[in-house]
């Protein structure tokens, strides 16, 4: 490695080879994914379908004289635009504020010097000292190591920390989990020590092709972008009949090109919801604004709507289900087994006696005297700094009122011999009062074999073969637990800490990595809501297995586990096929959860997939929601997500997934309020068309009615709180499209209704023959008649005679009360009256304009209920049944 890197092993590089590595393999430095531009932010949102479609109605209207229409679409266009762009923008700064990484100087040897190097300029050769609690900078290969062990979590998914070997020499396809002979960029050192040769930097380390794995990956549309663009060309294609059909008819009957082609526009207007957008967008910013009081933050607008439709969960199990530390689950003394709960020890079967207690508190501190890991004395207890295994032994000693600070003052240590690959325990040899003490622990076979003696309540007892099967027993057991297993022991005469003889042994100690609190009544929540949760790790087998037992993965049905490490080279038809059985995959790669994630979605799934680590980076982008655990991860877990929960709590996911229901309810509730209201604008004008009837409805007053009677009730629409019942339906089917033929049906029989009546109020009042009061009648009546329509919205069948069974809506009643005191004021204003074209009104024309209103709806109620059973609506959450095979 030395040759191969043209290095001094020994001092290191010199200056100028530091200068010539530096420009030709460039800076130390992984490309980092930038938030979006305020420009490209803009850009997404004006170049949408609906966008679009308003923006050339403007257009049109410009260049045909419609200076106040052009300007009132436009209106409506930087609304949408605005809030959409406000909103992307505070979130993409939000999380690009959580980063915290701050690169920390590195110490090198260059020319025979120890000096401090910033991390970038770091090149391939370079000599590199690593310590406890160093990030590693750059990918190296060890050429020494003293007890050095690293957390690779972030990037291999492996719980434990690592113990790293200079001496180890493997072949050139060993795996990245395996390659213990090398540290990588991102890693940290957790104890030890160690010197290494820096083998790649910058975009050549393991990190660095994560990063270029993420640049090929894109992520997919979302179910609401397909559904509302589904909805779009629909209304688009009927919209351009329609106004076709006018300007044809027009000109057959010899009227003027221009004052066609401004009814049409007006009515292209009207057969568009153009408050759609809008209030879509802004249903979905007031709920992210929702979800960030809780802690959650969300990247993409849609992104709330999609969790609502995730019908599978890929749950990393480091940080994510468990809390990345360790913690004593349980102790084996005296020959039973013991916990510690509430302060003290306790006993599932039997009171536990003084003396059993003093053995317990004998091999903790044994284990806090063998221990490498800093305790301090601060204000409020002890700071603990070592790693997760010894920061859970000392936890312990502390918890049974044990001052590790003080008993180690009163032990100082002679010698150590530190843990190795070939010496798998840590002995430390110790002056006291009372003379010289062993310590001992590590792993039980090998400490037992140095025992000859255990304690007993009884005292110090010969260790027969009966007791040793004992110990081994249980040590079997509590691994089988997917516990970390250690024995202690001691020698209170003393002796050779390289050559333990004569100890005596005091028990096993089994640490466990806890889950965390909340994920157990979230991943409840989420098999009630027809969720699949799957647990994708890097950790081996037995100890996934062990967890997912424990969390119920499986929801009492056999648990499936799945090794992962040859999915990458497995067919991607067979592995569609195989990825829905398991409920884990173990053993997992980036790679490898790129692939499942990708599977899944091959087979028809929406996946929502969660992690903190560096290496569910490429598994969060390709997701259909990549959700990032903020508390405790990695800026590129946080930097490709769509979803980031500023702490680690599961129980934020079932939260998004509960607002995601019910924002696609809402939705729906608002698509059936926008089409109905505008079919009914549509209705009353082609009506007139046909009949050579005149104007009913002048192109101001369409776009006046559409500003007054859209945006603000359909968005008191999207703001109704979800329905109790939410997570107990199934996800929504992705693929139905958001309104169905049926729905359609029923939408456009309430739209024809409202119109027929204000037709029917445009004829009464005289038509052609007075058109300005007729046309004032006409738009009072049909303002009204949709504002009533939007409390009938609010049940999906049963109108608005279900309002006085429902709760109060205080946001849609004062909305209404509000486009009521618009709709009277452009009355009573003369400007506003001007503009409007619209006429004074006496006793008799508001008893016409109320009878249009009130017509509407009780025939559409009325309707609604005779035609229930041949025109019902599709279901709130209404999905296709979905194998999980």
């Amino acid at each position: 490695m030395v040759e191969r890197l043209a290095t001094d092993a020994e001092n290191g590089l010199l200056a100028a080879d530091v200068r010539k590595r530096l420009a030709a393999y460039g800076r130390n430095d992984v490309l980092r994914l930038e938030p979006r531009s305020l420009p490209a932010l803009v850009a997404e949102q004006v170049t949408t379908l609906p966008i679009t479609l308003l923006s050339g109605s403007a257009a049109l209207s410009l260049l045909t004289g419609g200076l106040a229409d052009a300007a009132i679409i436009a209106a409506v266009v930087l609304l949408n635009a605005g809030i959409a762009t406000a909103t992307e923008r505070q979130a993409e700064h939000t999380i690009v504020g959580m980063s915290r990484y701050a690169p920390q100087p590195v110490r090198v040897m260059r020319g025979g010097q120890l000096s401090l190097v910033s991390p970038s300029d770091l090149v391939p050769g370079d000599r590199i000292l690593l310590e406890r609690g160093a990030l590693i900078p750059a990918d190296a290969r060890l050429i020494s190591s003293d007890d050095l062990s690293v957390n690779e979590s972030a990037l291999t998914g492996e719980a434990l920390p690592i113990q790293k070997n200079a001496d180890v020499v493997l072949p050139e396809d060993t795996e990245l989990a395996g390659r213990r002979n090398t540290v990588f960029r991102g890693t940290v050192v957790t104890g030890g020590s160690g010197i290494a040769l820096v083998t790649a930097t910058g975009m050549r380390t393991e990190i660095g092709r994560v990063q270029e794995i993420l640049g090929t990956v894109s992520a997919p549309q979302t179910p609401m972008e397909r559904q509302l663009g589904d909805v779009g060309r629909e209304l688009i294609i009927v919209n351009t009949a329609i106004c076709g059909g006018i300007l044809v008819l027009g000109l057959m009957r010899g009227q003027p090109l221009v004052p066609l082609i401004r009814s049409a526009i007006s009515l292209a207007v009207a057969a568009f919801p153009e408050g759609l957008p809008a209030v879509a967008t802004t249903t979905l910013a007031l709920g992210i604004q929702d979800m960030r009081k809780r802690n959650i933050l969300v990247r993409k607008l849609d992104a709330v709507e999609t969790l609502g439709a995730v019908d599978v969960i890929g749950l990393d199990k480091t940080g994510t289900l468990t809390e990345n530390r360790m913690t004593v689950a349980e102790i084996h003394a005296d020959g039973v087994a013991l916990t510690l709960a509430g302060g003290g020890i306790r006993c599932a079967d039997q009171p536990v006696p003084d003396t059993r207690r003093a053995i317990v508190r004998r091999l903790f501190e044994v284990a806090a005297l063998s221990s490498d890991a800093i305790a301090r004395r601060v204000d409020n207890g002890f700071s603990i700094e070592g790693t997760p295994t010894e920061n859970g032994l000392l936890e312990a000693a502390i918890v049974l009122g044990i001052d590790v600070p003080q008993l180690r003052l009163g032990a100082r240590v002679l010698t150590t011999a530190p843990r190795s690959d070939r010496r798998k325990r840590m002995t430390t040899l110790h002056e006291t009062d009372n003379g010289q003490l062993l310590c001992v622990k590590g792993d039980p076979v090998e400490v037992l074999a140095r025992c000859t003696h255990y304690r007993t309540s009884q005292g110090i007892a010969p260790l027969d073969a009966a007791v040793r099967t004992g110990i081994l027993r249980a040590n079997e057991r509590m691994a089988g637990h997917a516990l970390r297993v250690l024995g202690v022991a001691a020698n209170e005469s003393g002796g050779n800490p390289h050559d333990e003889q004569d100890l005596v042994w005091l028990g096993l100690t089994g640490l466990a990595n806890p889950i965390r609190p909340s994920v157990v009544p979230a991943l409840d929540q989420l098999h009630r809501a027809g969720a699949r949760a799957v647990m994708i790790t890097g950790d081996q087998s037995p100890t996934a297995y062990a967890i997912a037992s424990d969390l119920d993965l499986a929801h009492g049905d056999e648990l499936k586990v799945l090794e992962a490490g040859k999915i990458a080279k497995m067919d991607p038809e067979l592995l569609t096929a195989l990825v829905g059985q398991p409920h884990v995959f173990a053993r997992a790669n980036p790679v490898d959860k790129l692939n499942i994630v990708r599977a899944l979605q091959a087979g028809g799934h929406i996946v929502a997939m969660t992690g903190d680590g560096i290496n569910d980076g490429p598994a969060l982008k390709a997701a259909d929601i990549g959700i990032a655990m903020g508390g405790e991860g990695t800026d590129v877990a946080r930097e490709v997500a769509d979803i980031v929960l500023a702490g680690d709590d599961l129980a934020g996911v079932i939260e998004a997934i509960r607002l995601g229901r019910a924002t696609y309810a809402n939705i729906r509730k608002v698509l059936r309020y926008l089409v109905s209201t505008n079919a009914a604008e549509t209705f009353t004008m082609l009506g007139a068309a046909l009949t050579n009837s005149g104007e009913p409805l002048t192109p101001m007053q369409l776009l006046w009615l559409n500003l007054i009677s859209d945006p603000a009730p359909a968005l008191a629409l999207g703001l109704e709180p979800p329905e109790r019942d939410v997570l107990d339906q199934p996800p929504h089917d992705p693929q139905a499209p958001i309104l169905s033929a049926v729905d359609f049906r029923h939408i456009l029989r309430e739209g024809a209704v409202m119109g027929t009546a204000a037709l029917a109020g445009y004829y009464l009042a005289g038509g052609t023959a007075n058109p300005v009061r007729a046309s004032t009648i006409t738009f009072h009546g049909l303002t009204f008649a949709q504002l009533i329509h939007a409390l009938s919205c609010r049940s999906e069948t049963l109108g608005l005679a279900a309002e006085r069974k429902r709760p109060p809506s205080p946001k849609l009643y004062a909305t209404l009360a509000g486009s009521v005191a618009l709709q009277i004021g452009a009355q009573l204003f003369p400007p506003a009256r001007k503009l409007l074209r619209l006429a004074p009104l006496g006793m008799g024309d508001v008893l016409a304009i109320a009878g249009i209103a009130v017509a509407s709806t009780v025939t559409n109620d009325v309707l609604g209920h005779v035609l229930r059973d041949f025109e019902q609506p599709t279901p709130r959450n209404a999905s296709k049944a979905k194998g999980t095979a």
